[in-house]
C-alpha cells in the first residue's frame, strides 16, 4: 500500500494535470494536496526519488514532472524508466516558460497602474489572482484583481478604480490584450471565504486563496485575510501565504471627495451585464452586497473538481 505522502504527491500531480501543467519537485512540495501532516522539503524530494509506486505513474523531463497516463493515454510509446524523450514534454515546458514571461509583463503593467490605485485611501489592499498569480498567462489573459476596501466604501472604491480602464478601453470584452478585470471586492467584514466554497468539493478555491499575490496593503489587511481563512491550511499545509513588502504597506493617499455610496451603487448596478444580474446571489458565483462584490459568472470550479477526482481514481488505484 502506498503511504499517505505518496498518495498526496500523486493527488498534487493529478490536480495540475487538469490544467496540462508540468511542475517541479519544489512545486509538488509547496502544493502538496491534503497530506496527513505538513512534510518538509527533504521528505518530499526523497519520496519522489525513491518510491517505485510514484515512478510507475510519473514521467520527468528537465526537472518537470507529469503523470505517465497523459502520454500513454495519448498513444505515445514511453521507454522503461521515468525519463521521457525530449519531444514528449517539450511543448508543455515551452508553454510554461512563455506564459511565465507573459505574466511578468502583466505584473509590470500592474505595477504602473498601482501608481494610480494607491492614491485612494478607501482601497486597503490589492492583489493579483487567478492565472497571473500562478505566472501562467497568455496574451489574451486578464489581469485579475482582488481588492479589500474600507467598510461602507465598496461601491465608490470600485467606481474610481475601474473608471480609467473603461475610458482607456482596457477592460475584458473590449481589449484583447492585458485587460484589467475588477471582479472581486470585499470589506473587512467579509474576509472569511469559506461560505463561498462548493459543498461537493472545491480544491480550486483553496489553490486560489493560497496563490494570491498582494501588491499593495494597508493595516496588514492580508494578514487578517489569511487568518480568517485558516481552514485552507488543512488542504494545502505547505503553501505559505504571501505578504506585501513593508515598504508597500503604507503610502500617501487621499479620497477625492466625500462619496455617496448609494449613488455609486446605482451607477454600477445599471452597468452590470444582464448575465451578472440574473445570477446575483443565487449561489457563490455572483455575490452583490455592500460587503462583497464577486462577479464570476463563468465558474468552472465544479468541472475542475470532477476532472481531478476522476484522475485520482485512475492513478491512485
Amino acid at each position: 500500500m502506498p503511504t499517505n505522502l505518496e498518495q498526496s504527491i500523486l493527488r498534487t500531480l493529478c490536480w495540475f494535470s487538469v490544467f496540462d501543467r508540468p511542475i517541479t519537485r519544489f512545486e509538488i512540495w509547496k502544493w502538496l494536496l491534503e497530506p496527513d501532516r505538513a512534510y518538509d522539503l527533504a521528505e518530499v524530494y526523497r519520496t519522489i526519488e525513491s518510491s517505485e509506486w510514484i515512478k510507475e505513474r510519473t514521467v520527468e523531463k528537465d526537472g518537470f514532472y507529469q503523470l505517465r497516463e497523459r502520454f500513454v493515454g495519448a498513444g505515445l510509446a514511453l521507454p522503461a524508466g521515468r525519463q521521457v524523450p525530449a519531444h514528449h514534454m517539450k511543448e508543455e515546458i515551452e508553454t510554461r516558460s512563455k506564459n511565465y514571461l507573459d505574466a511578468s509583463k502583466k505584473f509590470r503593467k500592474l505595477k504602473r497602474a498601482l501608481i494610480y490605485f494607491r492614491f485612494f485611501s478607501n482601497m486597503q489592499s490589492l492583489a493579483a489572482v487567478n492565472s497571473i498569480a500562478f505566472m501562467n498567462t497568455n496574451e489574451k489573459s486578464d489581469i485579475d484583481l482582488f481588492v479589500i476596501t474600507k467598510p461602507k466604501s465598496i461601491w465608490s472604491t470600485r467606481f474610481f478604480l475601474v473608471a480609467p480602464f473603461i475610458v482607456l478601453r482596457k477592460r475584458p470584452g473590449v481589449s484583447e490584450q492585458d485587460p484589467f478585470c475588477f471582479s472581486f471586492f470585499v470589506t473587512p467584514n467579509a474576509l472569511a471565504m469559506e461560505p463561498l466554497r462548493l459543498k461537493e468539493g472545491d480544491h480550486y478555491f483553496a489553490f486560489w486563496l493560497k496563490s494570491i499575490v498582494p501588491v499593495f496593503d494597508r493595516e496588514r489587511s492580508f494578514e487578517k485575510f489569511h487568518a480568517a481563512n485558516n481552514w485552507v491550511n488543512k488542504i494545502l499545509p505547505n503553501a505559505s501565504p504571501r505578504f506585501v513588502h513593508p515598504l508597500r504597506r503604507s503610502v500617501f493617499s487621499f479620497t477625492p471627495f466625500v462619496t455617496c455610496e448609494f449613488f455609486f451603487r446605482l451607477i454600477s448596478l445599471k452597468r452590470l451585464p444582464t448575465s451578472i444580474r440574473h445570477l446575483a446571489d443565487k449561489d457563490s458565483r455572483v455575490v452583490i452586497s455592500d460587503e462583497m462584490l464577486k462577479f464570476h459568472d463563468t465558474d468552472r470550479r465544479a468541472e475542475f473538481q470532477k476532472q481531478y477526482e476522476a484522475c485520482v481514481k485512475r492513478v491512485c488505484a
